[in-house]
């Protein structure tokens, strides 16, 4: 932690802080990625680098947001110090829920501020690394500083008589209840509780990693159907 009468030159290591416990896994969305809320990481730079503070560039002609020579959106996202030092900008794209790039004369009120927050995960990683096991797709420390444990196999159904024929059944069944379960879904609250459904019988083995994916882009082309009825 800097003191007062210590001068701030460039912005903290941040790398590790981030625990097991603050991490969650979207049920829906982009392919059920594992993230850390924004005001979780909001809250960990105030503790643990005060005097930093979080800002978008203005775009020339006013506003925030910028416009990419396709016609889509993006803001530029750096953090000054109390001191006056100021980090590169960080650029970010504005994004539906697809995670494609919106244009430029569609971007809401709404989509901004969701970029906002975004925007400052990504850039916190960038330049305090914090979060940055995310990204790099790491091991996160566990929640009590207790040492990780060794890396284990997603578990498998017990074998019986004919363990490859009995295991692809097993799969197959569960990947077909999943089709029919989204596809019976009528509202976005019904798709993303099965999402969350899904997500579990992964979890267990019960799903490959392959069904899985095919089971997701199922789901985002069904919110889709869904949002463009509402």
């Amino acid at each position: 932690m800097t003191s007062s009468t210590e001068q701030i030159t460039s912005p903290p290591n941040l790398a590790g802080i981030i625990r097991k416990d603050d991490v969650y896994t979207k049920g829906t969305g982009s392919y059920a990625a594992s993230y850390v809320p924004w005001a979780r990481i909001a809250q960990l730079l105030h503790e643990h680098a005060p005097g930093w503070d979080f800002h978008l560039r203005p775009a020339e002609g006013g506003g925030q947001i910028h416009k990419a020579p396709d016609g889509t959106g993006y803001v530029l996202a750096y953090f000054d110090s109390s001191d006056g030092c100021t980090t590169s900008a960080f650029p970010f794209p504005c994004m539906d829920h697809r995670n494609n790039p919106i244009p430029f004369d569609k971007i809401s009120a709404r989509v901004l501020t969701d970029t906002h927050r975004r925007a400052l995960c990504a850039a916190a990683a960038f330049h305090f690394s914090l979060g940055y096991e995310l990204w790099a797709k790491q091991e996160l420390e566990d929640a009590k500083a207790e040492p990780a444990p060794a890396a284990t196999s997603k578990p498998q159904k017990p074998a019986k008589d004919h363990p490859e024929d009995e295991g692809t059944k097993a799969v197959s069944d569960v990947m077909k209840a999943g089709m029919k379960a989204i596809r019976g879904a009528s509202t976005l609250q019904q798709l993303e509780a099965v999402g969350q459904r899904l997500v579990a019988r992964h979890n267990d083995g019960d799903l490959t990693d392959e069904e899985q994916q095919a089971l997701l882009q199922l789901m985002l082309d069904r919110e889709t159907e869904l949002t463009a009825k509402n």
